[in-house]
């Protein structure tokens, strides 16, 4: 699943289970969905497939807010870096801070899956902009072996040390005021949710 996806599934996600108090900010890099003349998501095709429709007319360009006929919450779709790939204020009153990773849907036989995890938590390490009521998280798809990490390394010496919580696909699980209900956001595809608090 391409990073520009994970991101937009979340902000879906987090708009359709009324977890948005407003609207949702996601940064995309340009690379993420074109280079030159190849397209690697067609991220505009694939809101339109889901309902939402941009609100400018310059059809040259995918960085525009979109909206949908029944959310108030919009997405607004830009290139910023450095506040996060995903962020939105909560109904809770925090800012939900996510940083997105592309993956493999299925158990990879070169082991994707460790590299891209680490780069997630390491890209979220390093976000500009904090604040004191943020809730910073690492989305990527649902995979067994993503699924497998997020199990073992809840237990690690640093992740405990530190309060990192690693919260998988098909679980309810409450943090700090905060509920996130991981239900599929297609019948065969999960997020695993990694949460710092």
């Amino acid at each position: 699943m391409p990073e520009a996806e994970v991101s937009v599934r979340l902000a879906f996600w987090l708009i359709q289970n009324q977890m948005a108090a407003g609207d949702v900010d996601v940064a995309i890099d340009g690379a993420q969905v074109k280079v030159g003349d190849t397209v690697h998501f067609d991220l505009s095709g694939f809101l339109q497939s889901a309902g939402w429709r941009k609100r400018g007319t310059d059809n040259s360009k995918w960085q525009d807010i979109y909206q949908h006929a029944d959310y108030s919450s919009k997405i607004r779709i830009h290139s910023s870096p450095g506040k996060g790939d995903v962020v939105v204020p909560l109904r809770t009153g925090h800012t939900l801070r996510v940083e997105c990773k592309k993956g493999p849907t299925t158990r990879s036989k070169s082991s994707a899956e460790y590299p891209l995890i680490r780069e997630a938590l390491g890209q979220l390490l390093t976000v500009q902009e904090i604040g004191d009521n943020d809730i910073l998280a690492v989305a990527v798809p649902f995979s067994p072996k993503f699924d497998e990490l997020a199990t073992r390394w809840r237990e690690a010496t640093l992740i405990r040390k530190f309060g990192i919580k690693i919260l998988r696909g098909r679980y309810e699980i409450t943090v700090t005021f905060f509920t996130i209900s991981l239900r599929p956001l297609m019948p065969e595809r999960y997020f695993c949710v990694t949460v710092i608090v």
